[in-house]
């Protein structure tokens, strides 16, 4: 199990924590960090800039070199996160009204334990979920100072999100040197880990054992820049927790077409230089315009192909990955369609309509035989269809290509509201791998912390931190994991009680793989 430092234990390392020293000097000039609130043992340095503004002309393009500064720069507060709409369906991964934005959004956060700047730890880089469209570093859930304590160097960073992040045009592709648009986001999260080369021996960390983990989005991301030339050599594993290799394939022509389509509906395609004009929009009427698609694209530059058959082909980065699922994924986007499927019919029907002639062996494969079992049986199908299904397929990649790859399956329904009314849904393992309590959404020390809770939290962090130390997450006297091979295809429950099994949903996910091959 992991053991979280203590300020003592800490204390007798060296001197005191790294912030005491004095001004940490960085790309851009000297800044000023603070002990964490929860850990005074643990320095905490927010909102540290990794590249230029992206306002005015820099709207859409790479991220620029950062600006320098002169004097020693505060860095105890977050920098603001990338505009969004608050709220929504998943608002958990989102931010609240009323939250600090500003297009002036790309810096990042450090914790670390270290007590001098030789020490050279592991560094773990999150990057944060919400489908490219929501969130921030500054979520309280995705708080470093816990995973800090147990011996590594975090790092959080904001990056563009939504029509700042994706947005592409034929104008803007023909500006840009490389002939592309639209994966903002991934740039900048490339500049992110550049800066992480460039800056975190400053802070006790390793540049050469560096390890990027993200939930959703920030999973899918990792699995993009895993097979992305761009970020070739600026980390050494990564932690895909429930995204994979899904809704990463589109095509520039197609984002340069919606583009084209918000700069009509703006009255932008009738400027002489369409994109000052679009420019010079608000991102409120940008993203107002029409329904847009925030997802990477296959540009031809960071993304040069689609991602899938650059795994199939083995062309990635032969990193070692852990990557995982949730047992009720589906949950948190479809909790508002139990009552289109409370009855066997209307499942049916729906299984019908999608499945065509191949339904029957759905319905086997996925069986509600009572009313009550319906729409847990198109969770499950859902689940296997947006998750687990692309996730076995990455694995099975990174297996024919030699590389080592873990494989887990979370089953803990949290003891949180939305684990009674979801399950263990999307990005219910972020609240134990952060340390942060049961509470979702938040970071707080509880007391009150089952056994069950605790014993699984110190595990998972001892999981990933094992594994960003190794490349190998066994270790401590945790249950053993075994790496994930095709034939056997083990992986780890984490859940009520924590051990290995082979052929997570193996027959399920058969009868998808096989109706995807027709």
């Amino acid at each position: 199990m992991v053991e979280l430092l203590t300020v003592d234990d800490i204390n007798g390392m060296s001197d005191g924590p790294l912030h005491e020293a004095g001004p940490v000097s960085v790309t851009g000039g000297l800044v000023a960090g603070c002990a964490a609130p929860e850990n005074e043992g643990i320095s905490v340095f927010r909102g540290l800039p990794y590249a230029a503004p992206p306002t005015g002309d820099l709207r859409w393009r790479p991220p620029s070199p950062l600006i320098p500064w002169s004097g020693i720069r505060d860095a105890t507060s977050f920098g603001p996160a990338c505009p969004q709409p608050p709220g929504g369906l998943i608002s958990m991964f989102g931010i609240k009204e009323n939250a600090p934005t500003d297009e002036d959004c790309l810096y990042l956060n450090v914790w670390t334990p270290a007590r001098s700047f030789a020490q050279r730890l592991p560094v773990m880089v999150w990057i944060h979920g919400g489908g490219f469209r929501i969130g921030a570093a500054d979520n309280p859930m995705y708080n470093g100072v816990n995973l800090a304590a147990a011996g590594v160097v975090v790092v959080s960073l904001n990056y563009r999100l939504n029509v700042l992040g994706g947005f592409a045009h034929p104008a803007l592709s023909q500006e840009s040197r490389k002939g592309a648009s639209g994966n903002y986001g991934l740039m900048d999260q490339i500049a992110a880990l550049r800066w992480v080369q460039d800056n975190i021996a400053a802070f006790g960390g390793n540049p050469n054992n560096v390890t990027i983990f993200g939930e959703s989005a920030g999973s899918r991301s990792v699995s993009v820049l895993v097979a992305s030339p761009q970020a070739r050599g600026l980390f050494h594993r990564g932690i895909c927790q429930s995204g994979a290799l899904r809704d990463v394939s589109g095509s520039l022509a197609e984002r340069e077409a919606m583009g084209l389509e918000i700069a009509a509906k703006l009255g932008c395609d009738k400027s002489d230089d369409p994109i000052a004009a679009l420019r010079s929009k608000t991102w409120r009427e940008l993203h107002d315009a029409m329904p847009f698609d925030s997802n990477p694209i296959v540009d031809g530059w960071v993304i040069p192909e689609d991602p899938r058959a650059l795994y199939e082909q083995g062309n990635t980065a032969k990193v070692p990955l852990i990557i995982g699922v949730n047992a009720d994924e589906a949950t948190i986007f479809d909790r508002t369609a139990k009552a289109d499927f409370n009855t066997v019919a209307k499942y049916r029907a729906r299984i019908s309509r999608d499945f065509g002639d191949a339904a029957p062996k759905i319905l086997a494969a996925y069986a509600a035989p009572e009313d009550a079992d319906a729409y847990n049986a198109m969770i499950a199908l859902r689940t296997d269809q947006r998750m687990s299904l692309p996730a076995r397929t990455q694995a099975d990649w990174l297996c024919d290509a030699g590389v080592p790859c873990y494989f887990y399956h979370f089953t803990r329904v949290p003891p949180w509201k939305a684990g009674e009314a979801l399950g263990a849904h999307h990005g219910a393992e972020i609240a134990y791998e952060f340390g942060g309590g049961v509470r979702c959404g938040q970071f707080t020390a509880n007391a009150d912390l089952s056994d069950t809770d605790r014993c699984l939290t110190d595990a998972i962090m001892g999981y990933w931190t094992n594994f960003a130390a190794t490349g190998d997450p066994n270790g401590d006297e945790l249950p053993a994991w075994p790496r994930y091979e095709s034939g056997t295809e083990a992986y780890l429950e984490l859940g009520d009680t924590i051990g290995a099994g082979t052929q997570l949903r193996g027959s399920e996910l058969d009868v998808l793989e096989g109706l995807a091959q027709r």
